[in-house]
């Protein structure tokens, strides 16, 4: 049975598998590229990562408000932990083949949370109308919803890049909700500023995947907080079923 007028779409990172395990193993990857091997060993591993974590959170909030660009910002984080631990200066060309390889690889370090695909199998099974909008750049993102392999149709794939509107931005909701069939809208992340407060805004039904256990830091609060995959599998099917669909 299809239904028409609902419509499924799920943020990417940290909602439909763990970005920071994939960020962790494309960095990795990356920084073994460009420091020689008389350098680098588990140790040196290990306390780089921590440092460029640090460095990652440090310079965020500049480039949330816009002191600086997105280049600035992932040259200022490498170069400074790689200072920390100690280890020589790099070229502008290798701080830039570090980037390159992350962005090229991360993809193949994207695993899905086990529920997904249990999910979007009922989704394609039913007909019910499904996509992703994510924030970012869209080769990357694009690369880690391909590895996937979940069928996501093409004309429900909205990444802020290519559609030159970002979350928090209620508009991309709009605009989605303008370019598709439905009249019931649900919106999965783990996000509460990037993607339920925005959500709320366009009078989507907000579903936060929050096993994390952040809280809610103002008055918008999403419809249902899910801490668990049991708890977003439930609240998923429960509105699968609503929209007429019998899943016995």
């Amino acid at each position: 049975m299809q239904s028409e007028k609902t419509a499924f779409f799920f943020d990417l990172d940290n909602t439909l598998f763990d970005y920071e395990a994939s960020f962790k193993k494309a960095s990795l990857f990356a920084f073994r590229s460009i420091v020689s091997s008389d350098e680098i060993n588990m140790n040196v591993e290990g306390k780089w990562f921590s440092c460029y974590k640090t460095f990652c959170d440090f310079y965020w909030q500049a480039y949330e408000k816009g002191w600086i660009n997105r280049k600035e910002y992932q040259r200022n984080r490498l170069l400074s932990s790689l200072r920390a631990i100690g280890l020589r200066n790099f070229s502008n060309q290798e701080i830039e083949r570090y980037q390159q390889l992350f962005e090229e690889n991360v993809h193949l370090f994207v695993q899905p949370y086990s529920w997904v695909r249990d999910i979007f199998e009922l989704l394609n099974r039913y007909e019910i109308t499904h996509g992703i909008i994510s924030n970012g750049e869209a080769a990357v993102q694009r690369n880690k919803i391909k590895h996937l392999q979940l069928a996501i149709p093409e004309e429900h794939i909205y990444i802020s890049s290519e559609i030159k509107v970002a979350k928090p931005s209620p508009e991309i909701f709009h605009l989605v909700k303008r370019n598709t069939d439905g009249s019931d809208f649900y919106y999965i992340g783990d996000s509460y500023s990037l993607d339920m407060v925005p959500a709320i805004h366009a009078l989507w039904t907000a579903i936060w995947w929050n096993p994390l256990k952040h809280s809610v830091t103002n008055d918008k609060r999403p419809h249902h907080t899910c801490y668990s995959s049991r708890a977003l599998i439930e609240v998923i099917t429960r509105y699968i079923e609503s929209a007429g669909c019998s899943l016995h």
